[in-house]
């Protein structure tokens, strides 16, 4: 009589983060400059956009051009522009850690091709879709999906599905739990990843716009110790030029976390695929990816 195979231990989350650091260094070079620099770049131009915008408002110089509508349009429209760029440079960060992770080279130019390929993009735009409907049902309903939906990005790199398909196939592997205990579901460990990394985001962030805030109240406290009234107009300009470093700093700083979390979601993935579909998932890759199977050992002499 056989025995069935035990199924495989899932990846300790402890060495998950490690590993994610570990692919994170060896790929960093590659991946980050091509989506860091434009990311930095468009944010510091709607940083000061809104800025000139709110000194304006702030002055009263100009008062007819604050309150136009091409004034107004102007800022929501960078600011919606940033937005889909974020959302955009997320499943490039994504995609490129898929090629990382699974030893395939990195060209970080295709890359954004593929997420403006219109199969590509409308199965993120779905995808985002079903997670703010859900946050708008009471929250939690959206943070479930979108943590069903993590897989989208590494299941269309990989595995080449796309819309509903690609959707269910993530939705499929985040659900993944025979054990049934709640420390082993992929949900409960991409869910942590995001903490985690957003815990990381919020203390660089603040280590980066500490000294800028100390130096806005030196400055606000001498204007105030002058006596008189304090010029609105040129606390503003102060804080203009004091918003541009902070916003790229942060921005720099968003990107490479989010390139950490990138990995540390593919190689969850790789890891419930290869619990999951066991022996069948050497196969596919060797299919996917062009590689022959090794050679079977030499059979024993008789």
């Amino acid at each position: 009589m056989t025995e069935t195979a035990a199924p495989a231990e899932p990846i300790p989350f402890r060495v998950l983060l490690d590993e994610a650091m570990r692919q994170t260094r060896r790929h960093f070079g590659k991946i980050y400059l091509p989506v860091a620099i434009p990311l930095a770049v468009l944010t510091a131009a709607v940083v000061f956009a809104q800025a000139q915008w709110m000194s304006s408002f702030t002055t009263g110089a100009n008062s007819s051009a604050v309150f136009s509508g091409a004034g107004c349009m102007a800022t929501v429209v960078s600011a919606i522009g940033a937005l889909v760029l974020q959302f955009l440079s997320y499943g490039v960060l994504m995609a490129a850690a898929a090629d990382g992770a699974t030893g395939r080279p990195i060209d970080m130019g295709p890359k954004w091709g593929f997420i403006l390929q219109p199969p590509v993009l409308g199965t993120l735009v779905i995808s985002f879709l079903a997670v703010l409907v859900g946050l708008i049902f009471l929250v939690i309903p959206g943070i479930y999906i979108g943590l069903m939906l993590s897989f989208v990005m590494p299941v269309m790199v990989l595995e080449s599905p796309r819309g509903r398909a690609a959707m269910q196939r993530s939705w499929e592997l985040a659900r993944y739990n025979p054990s049934n205990r709640l420390a082993t579901s992929p949900a409960t460990k991409i869910f942590l990843l995001y903490l985690v990394a957003w815990v990381i985001g919020w203390a660089v962030g603040a280590i980066i716009q500490l000294p800028f805030t100390a130096i806005w109240g030196v400055t606000v406290f001498r204007q105030a110790s002058k006596g008189g009234p304090v010029d609105p107009q040129a606390l503003m300009e102060h804080i203009k030029w004091m918003q541009l470093p902070t916003a790229i700093l942060s921005s720099l700083a968003s990107t490479a976390v989010r390139l950490y979390s990138s990995f540390g979601v593919v190689l969850l993935y790789l890891d419930v695929l290869r619990r999951k579909e066991g022996s069948d998932l050497a196969a596919a890759i060797n299919a996917r990816f062009g590689q022959t199977p090794p050679p079977p050992p030499p059979a024993a002499p008789a």
